[in-house]
């Protein structure tokens, strides 16, 4: 029986303007009125279930594992970045726009003028991404630190995209000789999300159902991107959309519809009715 319920955001679980609505909702609720557990899994940094839409009655894993929140919107665990790396990478690349993440802000070495114009030139899917409510603007972001402010900082995640072939390079150069400490899993190969080495959605996922008392045979997850692979491949009951990568695909074994037609949505409700768990909703 699956007690745990848990996908990824975009390209999963959110439709096709990466956004909730009544459909991803209703499967929700149908999910916590059968006294179940629902929890998001995403490389996006969430300071609430709440955000988005989502009422607040979801766990949330999110910044690729490095943030766990209950359901109340509380950090139940972190985990962080060692800050020598952090004060290394900063140093190595300060005109990059680097995102470095934490619990409560993201901080920029760029001033808002130059995240901007950085922004603008992403991908139309990076932009869509970051345009979803809550997630741009004040006072979420600070800008101009320095690296040495950012090592006095608990850092969670360094998020990029970088432009061309010779930035992203030195990146991934960069990362190859700090693998003993960092790790990077991003959702598309354009970008880079960096956590400590061993932080991923599928170990915090993990963390998260023994705290509940669930066991990882009763956990569901979907997902669709690079950052979903070692969590795909650590459960059991794991499902990748069919707009998802092969990676995702291989890692699942077992291929859903698309998000665009409500593929995780309707699955978990198909699977609540397999298992009879709707009629104690009722």
């Amino acid at each position: 029986m699956i007690r745990l319920f848990a996908s990824d955001l975009d390209g999963t679980l959110l439709n096709a303007l990466h956004r909730t609505d009544p459909v991803v909702l209703r499967s929700i609720a149908r999910v916590r009125q059968a006294g179940l557990r629902f929890s998001l899994a995403t490389g996006r940094t969430l300071r609430s279930g709440r955000q988005m839409g989502f009422a607040g009655n979801v766990c949330v894993v999110c910044a690729n594992g490095a943030i766990v929140l209950d359901e109340c919107g509380v950090p139940i665990r972190t985990r962080s970045l060692d800050p020598a790396f952090v004060r290394e990478l900063a140093a190595a690349f300060p005109t990059a726009p680097l995102e470095f993440v934490t619990v409560a802000h993201t901080y920029h070495l760029q001033s808002l003028e130059q995240h901007r114009a950085s922004f603008g030139n992403a991908p139309f899917a990076r932009r869509l991404l970051m345009r979803a409510p809550g997630l741009v603007g004040p006072p979420e972001h600070v800008y101009n630190v320095t690296p040495a402010q950012l090592a006095s900082l608990d850092v969670l995640k360094v998020n990029a995209h970088l432009q061309g072939p010779g930035p992203a390079q030195d990146v991934h150069a960069f990362l190859a000789r700090h693998a003993d400490v960092a790790t990077n899993a991003p959702f598309d190969p354009c970008m880079f999300e960096i956590t400590a080495a061993g932080v991923n959605k599928g170990e915090a996922l993990a963390w998260l159902a023994a705290r509940l008392g669930i066991a990882e045979d009763e956990v569901a997850v979907y997902g669709d991107g690079g950052n979903d692979v070692v969590m795909l491949e650590r459960f059991r009951h794991a499902y990748a959309t069919a707009n998802g990568s092969p990676a995702a695909k291989r890692a699942a074994g077992t291929v859903i519809g698309p998000c665009v037609t409500y593929a995780v949505p309707r699955h978990v409700v198909r699977t609540l009715r397999a298992q009879g768990s709707l009629c104690a909703a009722r």
